[in-house]
């Protein structure tokens, strides 16, 4: 049977909007449970983003917390979020940090990945106000994706080096060429070839690498 889940997140996402000192997003978590919870967000990117707060307790249902977070870098494809929340007692919830955290049964805690997007420019008004928020913690811990997440990944990136890879030895072996000295017969049986390398590109990747 599924576990039920511990809070409500929303919106689903991170969602950054450009300001005058970078990038910033904000989601709020609500409790669903009648007894306190906990949570903890990890992110791939440790360095790049300011989180508040990174670790914080909801000790009774209903109750909510705004997460902000901010970065100075452009948002990209690979940035992401571990959530990590988990059912707490009393006495785990008074006082709940980092270190705290740590002390927890692994296996109590639950966890979700939150993806980042990108959206429109903040008006002045609006980035004005975000200054006024206290300093924000600093995510220290990288998370630790699944295999097939790694799997997905460096197969993504393997393809691109790939590409890169052949269009290099293709100039290489090509000398220079003005398509508009081909004749009609010529210039098709380029293109077919151009197509027929890319298609057969990953018959290629396991021939060369």
């Amino acid at each position: 049977m599924a576990s039920l889940p511990l809070i409500r997140i929303s919106p689903s996402e991170f969602q950054f909007t450009e300001c005058r000192t970078g990038y910033t997003s904000r989601l709020r978590l609500t409790s669903l449970q009648g007894q306190a919870v906990g949570f903890k967000f990890k992110t791939n990117a440790p360095h790049k983003f300011l989180v508040k707060p990174v670790v914080c307790s909801l000790t009774k249902k209903g109750m909510s917390v705004d997460v902000v977070v901010r970065s100075s870098s452009p948002i990209t494809d690979v940035d992401r979020f571990l959530i990590q929340t988990v059912a707490l007692a009393a006495d785990e919830a008074e006082d709940l940090d980092s270190a705290k955290w740590r002390t927890l049964d692994p296996s109590r805690i639950m966890e979700d990945l939150i993806y980042c997007t990108i959206g429109r420019r903040r008006s002045s008004s609006q980035s004005s106000g975000s200054q006024s928020d206290s300093p924000l913690v600093s995510v220290s811990n990288i998370y630790s994706p699944s295999p097939y997440q790694e799997q997905q990944y460096f197969a993504e990136k393997g393809d691109r080096r790939l590409a890169n890879s052949l269009a290099k030895r293709v100039y290489a072996m090509m000398p220079a060429l003005d398509i508009a000295d081909f004749s009609w017969y010529e210039f098709v049986l380029f293109a077919a070839t151009c197509f027929a390398i890319g298609f057969l590109l990953p018959l290629i990747r396991h021939v060369l690498f």
